[in-house]
């Protein structure tokens, strides 16, 4: 086990990198909401490598070769092999790459036919105007642990008028379609209206085939628009497959059922989860900047919120409260075969607090969430391998470190919750989705770099019902 040691306003926290089983003891968490607390899975974190610089992806080619890919903001990707990380980097793009807080290299997804045609995208944001750039780039003819530098074909790109919210995630799913995580472009509030806005890219999840080209003549739309996109031939643009998002940090498919699990930062108070199951023909809209969370923030025109709680907006499956909490990064439902009592169970984290919960669906349908460990450092990303084991990342500038998880034996957990009460600016309806994660207080970790996404600012007023 290892200890690690936070600064929290000039004294010294030691945290236990271990989660220790529930009591069965009822509290009051630091959301306000009441939960009994249960048994639960526990697990470690064991050390993989050290010395990174600002990881933002964990992921794997899908080629049977074991390989595991770090991408750094700087702009390098990285090989992790046998327990190393190879002395040359897979790709260096760093002078292409802006490098501001949140800007960098954000995202990368593997072609589902990788280990034959050798084609990977990245998502990264400009070093010239900031914008968002999503490429493909192939693996060298000599060499597979190093790619073609030369071999880059723009995808598509997005302006970005905020220097925040840029999103960045790729990920195939299971229909071999890619999908693409765009923040909504501003700070505060939405100030460009993009959330619930069908005419821009902003605020959205696209979905583009990326085996064909709908636009020959155009050098920066190399794909093709899926004809079942929920918007092809009507209002909204085509590529668009979901909405109402704010800043998606870190979305991922279930590797057993195709289930997509979308992570948003929140603005003030509420950090969410959203779902959309295998069966979904999309153009769920997620709320904001109607909603944060299952709560009215914007309600503009009046009676949006009462509509959108009311079955207007697709709700988030689980929800947490800024306090001290501040960002969400989204992880991974856990499908591999070394820890069985971890089976099944969707990881996440607050960024700020370095707290891991673990989510399970219900035989009715809800979600409900256990803290499963707090590991006293900043989270910028979760991991996957080939096999389906998990990893983790303190995100502490150049040095960062990747962290396996590593399940220990003990029942599956039985948490219970309270649902979230949802004042709107009427009537209060009634919440369809469970809540939330919990937890007694602890003081903040200091922040140690600059951190992806980073916290927010002094919050604005509210827009006046």
């Amino acid at each position: 086990m290892i200890v690690l040691f936070a600064s929290l306003t000039g004294l010294f926290l030691a945290l236990l990198v271990t989660a220790n089983s529930f009591s069965d003891l009822a509290f009051q968490g630091s959301n306000g909401l009441t939960q009994k607390r249960g048994s639960s899975p526990t697990i470690e974190l064991e050390q993989v490598v050290s010395g990174l610089t600002q990881p933002t992806t964990v992921t794997n080619a899908g080629d049977g070769s074991g390989r595991i890919f770090i991408v750094q903001e700087t702009g390098e990707i990285l090989i992790l092999i046998n327990g190393s990380v190879l002395p040359t980097p897979f790709l260096d793009i760093s002078d292409l790459v802006s490098q501001d807080p949140e800007r960098g290299l954000l995202g990368l997804a593997f072609h589902p036919d990788y280990a034959e045609n050798g084609f990977f995208y990245v998502d990264y944001t400009d070093h010239v105007d900031g914008k968002t750039v999503v490429a493909r780039y192939q693996v060298s003819a000599g060499d597979p642990n190093v790619a073609d530098p030369d071999s880059a074909q723009i995808v598509l790109t997005q302006e970005q008028p905020g220097g925040d919210h840029n999103g960045g995630q790729l990920a195939f799913g299971p229909d071999g379609n890619l999908y693409i995580s765009i923040g909504d472009g501003g700070c505060c509030g939405d100030p460009f209206q993009t959330g619930q806005d069908l005419e821009t890219w902003l605020g959205k999840i696209l979905r583009v085939d990326i085996n064909g080209d709908d636009f020959p003549g155009d050098p920066n739309r190399n794909y093709a628009v899926p004809p079942d996109n929920p918007f092809v031939g009507g209002p909204g643009l085509d590529e668009i497959w979901a909405y109402g998002l704010r800043n998606p940090w870190r979305c991922s498919f279930d590797r057993t059922t195709g289930d997509f699990f979308i992570a948003d930062v929140g603005q003030d108070t509420w950090e969410e989860v959203n779902f959309q199951p295998a069966s979904s023909t999309g153009g769920e809209n997620y709320g904001w900047s109607v909603l944060e969370g299952m709560h009215c923030f914007n309600d503009n025109p009046p009676g949006s919120c009462d509509d959108f709680l009311n079955g207007g907006s697709t709700l988030p499956i689980l929800e947490y409260h800024h306090a001290p909490e501040c960002s969400i990064t989204g992880g991974y439902r856990y499908r591999g075969q070394s820890y069985p009592d971890l089976q099944g169970i969707y990881f996440y984290a607050d960024f700020c607090t370095g707290r891991i919960w673990g989510a399970t669906q219900q035989v009715n349908g809800t979600w409900e969430s256990q803290e499963l460990l707090v590991a006293g450092f900043l989270i910028s990303t979760f991991g996957e391998d080939e096999t389906g084991e998990l990893y983790v990342v303190e995100y502490n500038d150049d040095q960062s470190v990747l962290y396996r998880i590593v399940g220990t034996q003990g029942p599956t957990p039985t948490p219970t919750s309270s649902p979230t009460a949802t004042p709107t600016p009427s009537s209060t309806p009634t919440a369809t989705a469970t809540v939330t994660p919990t937890s007694t207080p602890r003081p903040t970790p200091t922040p140690r770099g600059a951190p992806i996404p980073r916290a927010r600012p002094t919050p604005r007023p509210r827009p006046s019902p």
